[in-house]
């Protein structure tokens, strides 16, 4: 009989102390409300399900230690949560666990102040004073460059391993020759433990990979390489998983032979693990937060049972008298007086209080987010500058008073460096149209600028939302060329700046300094500066006379839905005039009508099923809240979206009044987001089954499933 155990630090974002329970007959934990038990619950895994074993587990024979994202971070050395106490726990279990492997989870590199101070390096000597074992990419460690990377991995006295994240010039793993691997095999205690890595596919979008780094699709990634770990003789295969939840449970659903996904891009804290056919998912958080380990009992190559334990560092490390690794936190000491030295010396005044919220950089122009842009444009000289929202964060807002080099770092923390580029007019006027694209969802797009002013309606179709551009004043010439700054994740085409693409460089990222150090010297320069939001981006709330006159009243959901419907010729007029008709009644020929058109943007074989699944109705009859529930479920499973129906999904209806009333295609359109009940006036919110759809219901659901898509 042979043990495995996983430690897995857990970061969740609520603090709820305590140990998961596994539930019978899935896989499903309780927490307790207090520490962690000593007596960790045993569990059996037969097969599809989990059931309680009648036995104590026997002595562990291996440890796996597995990070949900450091950032680039220590954590407090005042506090408990870092990562020395991190370590220091690990230590103490794997002193009662011999065999042990330490996995990272990717993410661990970018995007602190002390990462960007040292490119990244002191992550990298802290997990090698901790002796990690291997490690993945998330995208943030690519936050520095390809480059970087590669030199960071090198110096990792550990492997990284990666599934899709590949170099296209070699068709193999990315940064291999500095020694990074597509998977590793360690037997440990007996077991062959197969690691892979995969990485989210819209990295290339939001780091900066360069023009040689790609990321494949991770279910083919996975496909691929299972068999040739089975073939190196893997007896139990870990992915550990930098993608968001609902693209991990597509991976289990779509690929055999995985029996843990670890880990989570959006460092998303699931109440319980899930199980999806055989393989078991856990995303528990983010950063310093908690600690887990779970103990699988191995038995005739196969895993015979498991228990689960987790410890929460706040309260844990000075309950249990638990230690910090003194070589890890050596690294932490070391760096941390090395960064306060340097950072803590004040360049300047500020006569203002600047928002450094994220949140607010990726909707509305902001004091922080003009001074940045102003700073870019004096360095370069150019007649204007463009900052992605994205690349300010630090959430806090910074009061009237001192500025230090460290506030400046906080607010920018990527390793992000300027260039000036030669454009036209025209690329201007679609980099703005980009970024205000995706205004509804917060993305880090949305552009500060210095040099610029312009106007938009958000409520005008992505890509024709700008209403006037102007340039110092002066109305945008689009045949025209202007030199603007910008930083190089955005010459490159991040955050869906591709109009940047290939333009002439008058100033590279060889050449250009740290975005941080051309505001920090901006600051200093000035001494004191009093930034403000100047007017120079404008937001229009009305709807344009080219569009429907009847949307008054409706919400900016069903509006935006409805003019992307007309956009994409899914849906008009009911009757070919100037009015939607947003709260008339569809009919399942309508209906079924649109999502065929919605769903063919995916495939004709798609279209088709939708069509086969609405035959079956009679087509002039008004559609029902069920009915729509039943074309929308046959949608997703055109579009491979279909959830494994489990006890989680079906958790769905909990939300709602009536859910005794919702059927397992109520509970899978619900999970996946798609129809989210309607609610009365004290909020509760119903399925409300039997009622009819509007129009604008209809646009609301049908822009939800190609959102999905």
């Amino acid at each position: 009989m042979k043990n495995l155990v996983f430690i897995r630090q857990t970061g969740v974002a609520a603090a709820l102390a305590g140990t998961f329970l596994l539930s019978i007959p899935t896989v499903g934990f309780a927490h307790d409300s207090g520490s962690a038990d000593s007596s960790p619950v045993q569990s059996q895994f037969v097969g599809p399900t989990f059931e309680k074993s009648q036995h104590p587990l026997s002595h562990v024979s291996f440890t796996i230690i597995h990070d949900t994202h450091f950032h680039g971070n220590f954590g407090n050395p005042k506090e408990p949560n870092n990562i020395a106490n991190y370590f220091g726990i690990a230590n103490k279990i794997k002193a009662a666990n011999p065999n042990s492997l330490f996995i990272g989870n990717g993410d661990d590199l970018g995007t602190s102040v002390i990462s960007s101070s040292f490119q990244g390096q002191p992550i990298v000597d802290a997990f090698n004073a901790g002796k990690l074992d291997v490690d993945t990419y998330g995208n943030h460690d690519f936050d520095m460059g390809p480059d970087q990377l590669t030199k960071l991995v090198k110096a990792s006295q550990f492997p990284w391993v990666s599934a899709n994240a590949v170099d296209k010039r070699t068709g193999d793993v990315f940064a291999k020759e500095a020694g990074a691997k597509r998977f590793i095999i360690k037997e440990v205690g007996g077991v062959k433990i197969g690691i892979t890595g995969l990485i989210n596919e819209e990295a290339p979008q939001i780091t900066s990979m360069g023009p040689d780094a790609i990321v494949l699709n991770p279910v083919e990634a996975m496909k691929t390489i299972i068999p040739e770990m089975k073939a190196a003789g893997a007896q139990f295969i870990i992915v550990s998983s930098h993608l968001a939840s609902p693209d991990a449970r597509i991976v289990a659903e779509k690929v055999d032979g995985i029996d843990l996904i670890v880990g989570d891009h959006a460092a998303f804290a699931f109440d319980s693990p899930e199980k999806i056919h055989n393989t078991l998912l856990w995303f528990i958080g983010d950063e310093f937060t908690y600690l887990g380990e779970i103990n699988f009992n191995f038995d005739h190559g196969k895993v015979a049972d498991f228990n689960y334990h987790r410890y929460a560092l706040k309260t844990d490390v000075a309950k249990e008298g638990y230690q910090p690794d003194p070589n890890v936190k050596a690294v932490m000491d070391s760096y941390n007086a090395k960064l306060s030295k340097e950072l803590e010396v004040q360049i300047g005044t500020s006569q203002t209080e600047m928002d450094v919220m994220k949140a607010s950089q990726r909707k509305m122009e902001t004091a922080i987010g003009d001074l940045v842009a102003d700073a870019m444009k004096d360095y370069t000289k150019a007649d204007m500058a463009i900052i992605n929202g994205g690349g300010i964060r630090a959430e806090r807002v910074f009061p009237a008073g001192p500025l230090t080099k460290k506030d400046i770092m906080d607010a920018m923390p990527f390793a992000n460096y300027v260039e000036k580029l030669d454009i036209t007019g025209d690329q201007l006027y679609q980099a703005l149209e980009n970024g205000v694209s995706l205004i509804e969802s917060g993305a880090g797009r949305y552009p500060q600028v210095s040099g610029i002013q312009f106007s938009y309606n958000p409520k005008l179709l992505p890509g024709a939302r700008l209403l006037d551009v102007k340039v110092n004043g002066q109305q945008l010439d689009r045949k025209a060329h202007y030199t603007i700054a910008v930083v190089d994740f955005v010459a490159e085409g991040g955050d869906g700046y591709d109009v940047f693409k290939g333009s002439k460089v008058l100033l590279d990222k060889d050449a250009g300094p740290l975005l941080s150090k051309v505001v920090a010297d901006y600051i200093q320069q000035k001494g004191t500066v009093a930034p403000k939001v100047e007017g120079r981006i404008q937001i229009s709330g009305n709807i344009p006379n080219n569009l429907y006159s009847d949307l008054s009243g409706q919400s900016f959901e069903a509006v935006y839905a409805i003019t992307d419907m007309v956009y994409r010729n899914i849906a008009g007029a009911a009757d070919g005039s100037k009015q939607f008709q947003p709260d008339q009644t569809v009919t399942v020929r309508e209906f079924a009508k649109a999502l065929s058109k919605a769903v063919s943007l995916t495939s004709s074989a798609a279209s088709a099923a939708v069509d086969s699944a609405a035959g079956v109705l009679d087509p002039n009859a008004k559609l029902t809240r069920t009915q729509m529930a039943i074309l929308m479920s046959n949608a997703i499973i055109a579009v491979d979206k279909y959830p494994q129906m489990s006890d989680n999904v079906k958790k769905s209806l909990d939300a709602f009044a009536d859910k005794d009333t919702g059927t397992d295609d109520w509970a899978a359109v619900a999970y996946m987001g798609l129809i989210r009940g309607k609610s009365d006036e004290k909020g509760t919110t119903y399925l409300a089954v039997s009622d009819f759809v509007t129009r604008a219901q209809m646009a609301i659901v049908l822009e939800r499933l190609l959102q999905l898509k």
